[in-house]
This record gives C-alpha cells, structure tokens and sequence, in this order.
C-alpha cells in the first residue's frame, strides 16, 4: 500500500449448526504451528461424514456444502462446572451443535471471546480459529489479566476438527498479560489464495500488538509481531493504549491484497484512540486519530475511536474504506452520555467519506460494533453499526436513508454488542439477554422484524460471531 505520512503518538497517555468431526475418515488436520505444550482435549458433537470434497466459497462455510454457517461465542458459559470457561456455537443447515474445551475446561477462560473464520489450508472449507483471551498458563494471580491463546478448529466436508493452540511463546515471548486472541481476523494478506490468521495482543506490556500467522505460507507459521514501536510503525506507546484491541482487514490501496486495520481505543494525546493501518509486507504503516486534518472531530478522552472496524468498498472505487466506531463519543462532550459515532474513511489515505454519524440519543454508545456488506441486494455495501446503550442497531443502506432495529428483549439486552453479516442477513448478537445468558437474532434481508435464534443462553451468548 502508499504510505501515508503518519506522525508518532505523544508518550505517557492513557472487536453459524456444522457437522463437528469425530467421524472415521475424515480429512487430516489442517498443516500449522506445532501445538502448545499444554494442547487440551475439545469437546465436540458427533456428526454424519458428507462425501465429496469442500465446495466453498459462502462465507464462514466450515463443512464445505456451499451454504453459510455461524459461530457465536458464549465465553461465561459454565463447563463441567467451571464458571466462565467458555463454549461456542455452531449454527449450520443441520442444526446447533456447541465447541467447548470440556476435560481442560478452566475457570475464567473465557474460550470464544473472539472468533475468526477463514481457509487457512486452501482447501475450500473454511476454519475457525477460537480467542481464550483469559487463559492463564500456570496459577491464576488474584486480579491478573490472561496470557490468552487461540485455538484453531480444521473446516472438513465432516465438519470442524480440533488443531493447533497458538500462544505468544510462537514468538520466543513469555506468558505475560498478553490477552492473546482477545481480537481475531482472517484475510489474504499476500494473495496466495489463503487466508492469514490475524490475532491482537491488547494486553502486551508496551501497549499490545498484533500477530499474523500464515504469511507467505499455507501452514499457520508465526509471522510477524507487531507492535507500535516496531521500526515501521514508528509511534510511541503507552500501556494503556490498547493496540490490536480491535482487528479488521481490507484491500484498502486496491492491489489485490488485504492490509490489517489495527484499533487502539485507548491511544492517542488524551487517551481517545486511533487506528493504523498495517502493510506486513511492504512494511508499511498509515496512523489515523480524530486529529488527523481530514477526519472530522476532536479527540476526546474515552471517545473510543478504533473500538469497532468495519471494511467495504463503500464509494465504489474498487478500493476498501473503513468504517471506524467512536461509541464514547458525545455533542456535549461528555462521555458520560456516549451518543457515540461512526466514520467512514476512504482507501488509501484514509481521508473521511461524507458526514459522520451519530447516535440518537443519550447513553447510545453507536460505533461499538460495526458489520458491512449487501444486505439489500443492490450490489452497494450497507453498514450496519450497534448502539447497545439502548438496545438499538442502526443500518445505513449504501444508497441512502437508515434504519433503526430494536431489540425484543429491551434495552438493556446489550443488542448490538455484536454484528456479523451472511449474505442478505444481519445477525445481531445481544449478550444481555435472558439476565446475561445471551441470544442471537437475525434479520433476514432487511425484513420488518428480527428474529432469535435457536441457540442456547448459556453465558453471554452472542458476545462475539464468526
């Protein structure tokens, strides 16, 4: 990508039911760095074998027949027991089937955290690598935040298979409180037709970072980490900053190849956050904030700028633009009220694309969640942005005018902490729900009404989709 002139950031300142295979003959596991010392056995359901090979290319296709599927992840769900271990549900033609990591199941996990669907092996069917950001490798400190770790599930015409653990100890690193996995993407990221497995390091000492897996290679080899203090990147970096909290990827310079768009929410001269923009291959980083003179706003303490990214070619120029959520933001700047905001920033140079939005109304939080794509089927991207203050999610067709959704379950369901796209369906999680056991809702082509469904409130369901 062209490099934008960027400037360094001021010191000490304040992110669908498949066939899981357990069955003989089932293709072997995908080619990846070698397990972590402490692999553990995963709980998944039985399923019948399809013949044939993986089919491709729906989105989130993990079985390989052609029709897309869902993950929703239920990271406070109880294990044998174990309070907050994490589980995850897949959502498929067949009917509901749930991951978990059963025997191993810890409390505080956090296992589906975070969820990124993508074909790491090139073989058609898709693969889902899972976050457990609050995993911890050894005695849990009282307080202390997790190392983390990734677990990655092979897509199979039979179904999901367990593979690889990532850790930060594939870059030669101690377990620290890394939060690894605590943001996922996948994406092309050097156009040899299989996708790279982003994960963010919000936690990392030094303000967090972000690792990609994959590059220029089909096994899911450790790439580059990524830091702000990377020689590249050149910025500067406090603790606090937060950097790779949030993940998203596109090909925002138009060459064929995705680029990393990295959120740091807590970034920037009064801790309002900032976005860049990462080439690994070309080496190359563009620093986007609120004081940029071609983006609208001031920045603001806790404006939250980067806590949600979204990636479409919304202009139509056959370049990427990102859409970044502000949900802190405020007219009355105070984030106390957080009506939240949403830009629109055209590829390359990430210069703002029309009027920002903003949330209705107090306590909106509008940004915290971001999904694009064509839900009217017009061939122009939508945008779809969460604002679970109220229990509300905002979609702004490609060609004009909005709509409001609002949740069944009220507004304190936290609808719209999550948004994922299928085709012409909005999915909408909502981990508020059910006293916090969680749900997941669709609106299927922009119809009248949106729908639950079928999947269990076990903790937090739908805190994240894949």
């Amino acid at each position: 990508m062209r490099i934008v002139p960027r400037r360094a950031t001021v010191a000490g300142r304040l992110a669908p039911a498949v066939a899981l295979a357990t069955a003989a003959g089932a293709s072997a596991p995908m080619a990846a760095v070698r397990p972590a010392p402490d692999r553990v056995p995963v709980q998944v359901a039985a399923a019948t074998a399809r013949a044939g090979p993986c089919r491709g290319r729906a989105p989130a296709d993990f079985d390989g027949d052609g029709a897309p599927d869902l993950a929703a992840g239920a990271p406070y769900a109880t294990v044998r027991g174990q309070t907050r271990a994490g589980a995850v549900a897949i959502r498929a033609a067949s009917g509901v089937a749930w991951l978990s990591r059963e025997e191993a199941a810890r409390r505080g996990d956090g296992f589906g955290a975070a969820l990124a669907a993508g074909d790491f092996d090139r073989d058609g069917c898709d693969d889902l690598a899972v976050g457990i950001p609050d995993q911890v490798h050894g005695a849990r400190g009282p307080g202390a935040e997790g190392a983390g770790a990734v677990q990655i599930f092979a897509g199979t015409p039979s179904g999901l298979r367990p593979g690889a653990v990532l850790t930060v100890r594939a870059f030669h690193r101690p377990y620290g409180t890394d939060r690894f996995g605590a943001s996922l993407a996948a994406a092309d990221l050097d156009h040899d037709r299989d996708d790279e497995l982003i994960v963010g390091l919000p936690g990392l000492k030094g303000g967090g970072g972000v690792a990609v897996f994959g590059l220029q290679g089909r096994a899911l080899r450790p790439g580059p980490l990524i830091t702000q203090r990377t020689a590249w990147v050149n910025q500067s970096a406090a603790d606090t900053d937060g950097f790779g909290t949030v993940l998203t990827a596109g090909d925002f310079d138009g060459d064929g190849r995705a680029e990393i768009a990295a959120g740091a929410p807590g970034d920037g001269a009064r801790g309002a956050g900032t976005v860049t923009v990462l080439d690994p291959l070309e080496r190359s980083a563009n620093y986007v904030s609120q004081d940029e003179p071609d983006v609208d706003g001031t920045p603001e303490r806790a404006d939250g700028f980067g806590s949600a990214l979204a990636a479409a070619d919304f202009d139509g120029d056959g370049r990427d633009d990102l859409a970044v959520g502000a949900p802190g933001e405020d007219r009355a700047d105070s984030a106390a009220y957080a009506e939240g905001a949403v830009q629109i920033l055209a590829g390359p140079d990430m210069r703002q694309l029309g009027a920002t939005r903003t949330g209705r109304g107090r306590y909106d939080r509008l940004g915290s969640a971001l999904a694009a794509g064509d839900l009217t089927g017009d061939g122009v991207p939508d945008l779809a942005a969460g604002a679970p203050g109220n229990g509300t999610v905002r979609i702004f067709p490609g060609r004009g005018g909005a709509r409001t959704v609002t949740s069944p379950f009220g507004p304190y369901s936290r609808f719209g902490d999550a948004l994922s796209i299928r085709r012409r369906d909005l999915l909408v999680g909502a981990p508020g729900a059910h006293d916090f056991a969680g749900a997941v809702l669709v609106l299927p082509g922009l119809s009248a009404r949106v729908r639950p469904l079928p999947l269990a409130p076990r903790g937090l369901t739908g805190y994240s989709l894949g």
